[in-house]
């Protein structure tokens, strides 16, 4: 399908769009270090080619990218920018609210950031309450049972994965000009044994902000990663409209 833009189309052509699709796409990422061999924009470079993949998909409107996310962990790292929860979710909460008086039904956010995790659960339960669109939060679904099969990192406890094999590949397949391999290193964390149950900055357990081996990358990795990222939300999203 043709990618429809939110701001590319005039009001009117939003108008009619809206009739016809009754999902709207919204990416965002964060801003934030990732090693010597990838840009700060990394998460808003992959929740924007998944976006896009999906909306070509399955139909809908795409937004344009909400490129700020709360960035807590790496905040002390050169480079990162970081907004707080409370004012991610409402920022969320005030666009849904917008985009229902719109006519929107759905909204499906894919978001490429660990960290905005707490904002957007908090923003899509405010919106439930407030009668607002049906919000869909898709942070890399079953990225961990891909990457079992084709990367030989895993990610850490809690999920996490960052800068290393898995991020890296994602992004040499859909944008590789952004990466810079012959920077790419091997830092394994080191992670304390209460990691899960405090908060850590990320200071305390790496010094580039590469939580693995980035050498490992391939894009043919990321091909398999990204592909199977976008099938298991584009089955949702084909349900959830099923279902309206």
């Amino acid at each position: 399908m043709a990618l429809l833009r939110w701001e590319n189309m005039s009001g009117e052509e939003a108008r009619q769009h809206l009739k016809e699709q009754r999902l709207v796409i919204l990416p965002i990422g964060a801003i934030e270090a990732h090693g010597p061999h990838l840009p700060t924009g990394t998460d808003n470079i992959l929740a924007v080619a998944i976006a896009e993949r999906v909306a070509e998909q399955v139909g809908g409107v795409l937004l344009p990218l909400i490129p700020y996310g709360q960035v807590w962990s790496l905040q002390d790292f050169p480079g990162s920018l970081t907004i707080s929860t409370e004012t991610l979710a409402s920022v969320l909460v005030d666009l849904g609210m917008s985009l229902r008086r719109q006519g929107v039904e759905i909204w499906a956010i894919i978001n490429g950031h660990i960290g905005n995790g707490a904002a957007l659960q908090m923003a899509a339960r405010r919106l439930y309450q407030m009668n607002g669109p049906l919000t869909y939060i898709f942070t890399y679904p079953g990225l961990s049972e891909i990457a079992s099969r084709v990367c030989s990192s895993r990610p850490l406890p809690g999920g996490y994965f960052h800068a290393e094999e898995i991020e890296t590949s994602m992004v040499l397949h859909v944008a590789p000009e952004a990466v810079r391999m012959d920077r790419a290193v091997r830092e394994v964390p080191r992670l304390p044994p209460d990691f899960l149950y405090r908060p850590v900055p990320w200071s305390e357990i790496t010094q580039t902000g590469v939580l693995g081996d980035a050498t490992l990358s391939t894009p043919e990795k990321g091909a398999a990663l990204i592909d199977g990222i976008v099938e298991r939300i584009v089955a949702v999203l084909r349900f959830a409209l099923q279902s309206l």
